[in-house]
Order: structure tokens, then C-alpha cells, then sequence
């Protein structure tokens, strides 16, 4: 089995960077780290559409604000319980959906519940100190999950792949 030059640098440029990124967020004290893989396994997912980043950072950032609400909602009494947490969950994606097809048409709602979802995952399982500098530190985690995940080692592949090319199959060879 032939494996790719690409393959290949995809593999070691991801494997790099998530190396680097790591030495990053334990040096940093960033110790969100799941949210950068996940936002960059999305990324990755949706195909590397660097034409929709921004989008992408805005659905990002709206679903970490959608997850600091949903979690208010939660410690009301009321709303806390099944019944009340499914409606309110209910209600909340259906304004996602509703804004995104009307007046935020630049939102990408799988980003936006999967910032969301990680938010309230996180926020579930820590007590929060510092609201802003768990907002902070949550984006922050994304973006550089984003950035030196994902653009580090795609501009890592390109250039192994300008100075190493693929050899062209032989057209007589059928």
C-alpha cells in the first residue's frame, strides 16, 4: 500500500502542532484543552472552510454566550427539573435555527451548538471562579485549537508538499 506524501504531512504536521499546542496550554495554565480539539475536529470536519473562519469564530463565541444562559436558566428552580430543562433547551435551539435561517444568516449552527454543548459540558463538571476568565480562557482554547492546530499544520503540509511534491502517476502504466 502507496501512502500519500499528503497523508503523510497531514499526519505529522497535526501530530506537531497538537504537540506544540499542548506545551502551549500546560505552560499557559490553559487547561481547557477538550475544547480546542473539539473546535478544531469541527473545523477539520466542515472541510477546512477558511472562507467561513469568521463565521465560524462568531457561531463560536455566540454558542459559549447561548451556554452561559442555558446554564443560568438551569438554577432556576423551576427550570431545572426535566420537564422545564427540555423546554427550555427545546425553545433555546429552535431560536438558534430560527435566527440563523432570518437575521444571522452568517451564523453556522453546528458551530454554534458545538461551542454550546462545550460550554455546558465544561461548566457541569467545575465550579467557576472567574466568569470572565473562563469566558476568556474557554474562546481563547478554540481559537488556538483552530490556529495552531488547524492553520499551523495545513501551512506546515503545504509547505512540506511545495518542497517535497507528489510524484505524478506514470499515464502508461493502466
Amino acid at each position: 500500500m502507496k501512502i500519500s506524501k499528503k497523508v503523510w504531512f497531514d499526519s505529522i504536521g497535526v501530530g506537531l502542532f497538537t504537540l506544540v499546542y499542548s506545551l502551549m496550554m500546560t505552560g499557559g495554565g490553559l487547561w481547557m484543552g477538550s475544547a480546542a480539539f473539539i473546535a478544531v475536529s469541527y473545523f477539520f470536519g466542515a472541510g477546512f472552510p477558511k472562507d467561513k473562519i469568521w463565521n465560524i469564530l462568531v457561531s463560536f463565541a455566540l454558542g459559549i454566550g447561548w451556554g452561559l444562559i442555558a446554564f443560568y436558566f438551569l438554577h432556576i428552580s423551576f427550570m431545572s427539573g426535566l420537564i422545564g430543562s427540555s423546554i427550555m433547551f427545546g425553545i433555546m435551539t429552535f431560536i438558534v435555527l430560527f435566527l440563523q435561517g432570518t437575521i444571522m444568516k452568517f451564523t453556522i449552527v453546528p458551530a454554534w451548538l458545538i461551542a454550546w454543548g462545550t460550554t455546558m459540558l465544561i461548566l457541569s463538571n467545575i465550579t467557576i471562579h472567574s466568569w470572565g476568565l473562563f469566558v476568556f480562557q474557554l474562546y481563547l482554547s478554540m481559537l488556538l485549537g483552530i490556529f495552531v492546530i488547524g492553520y499551523a499544520s495545513d501551512y506546515f503540509k503545504q509547505l512540506m508538499l511545495r518542497y517535497f511534491p507528489e510524484e505524478k502517476e506514470n499515464q502508461d502504466h493502466k
